[in-house]
């Protein structure tokens, strides 16, 4: 039997969006903090993660997901805003929020998590928030710095990211970080005119 493949289901972002949000990404490194940051070229927004999975499971399941997204149609998602979870004070992942866009997105998540339950997945217990990982705190701690730096642009303007295809994506974890690969994707609909 191959190799499990460590995969999960995400909207990336253009690499215009990219840029902007890599801006306010400079301004938080600033800080004096141990955070492990996200490479511009990797910002995407996971819609689901599904851990390691057999190539013949894979292959079903993004059946599934094309089928239940048939009819989708592209998303226009403000970004605005940094923060943390679970908080500016005690981070451990710092995020750019999502807040125009943000309802349609959690709506094509729905379908994606509806169609990865009935091929035996968990079904996701929090709510889904749309949020781009900026950076993962290495040993979260207090620290009033970062908590600064990400106070400061709680509120920052990080323009619209046009998403126009679902992904299916292999994470890679290697020394120096995870390195994505996109297995298959699925446009989003044509836009209305």
């Amino acid at each position: 039997m191959s190799e499990p493949i460590r995969s999960f289901i995400a909207v990336k972002l253009p690499p215009e969006s990219a840029e902007r949000i890599r801006a306010a990404q400079e301004r938080l490194r600033a800080a004096d903090a141990d955070v492990k940051w996200v490479d511009a070229a990797s910002f995407h927004i996971t819609l689901k993660f599904l851990g390691g999975v057999q190539q013949d499971r894979l292959s079903a399941l993004w059946r599934s997901v094309t089928a239940a997204l048939e009819g989708s149609r592209p998303i226009a998602l403000h970004l605005r805003g940094i923060g943390a979870f679970p908080n500016p004070g005690r981070a451990r992942v710092v995020w750019a929020g999502a807040t125009e866009g943000a309802e349609e997105l959690a709506e094509l998540a729905a379908r994606v998590e509806e169609a990865c339950e009935k091929h035996g997945f968990e079904r996701e217990r929090r709510p889904f928030r749309a949020h781009l990982t900026l950076g993962r705190v290495r040993r979260p701690r207090p620290n009033a710095e970062l908590a600064a730096a990400i106070a400061e642009q709680a509120e920052v303007d990080l323009g619209e990211a046009h998403m126009d295809r679902v992904l299916l994506m292999k994470s890679e974890l290697t020394r120096a970080g995870a390195i994505y690969h996109i297995l298959e994707q699925i446009p989003l609909g044509e836009e209305e005119s």
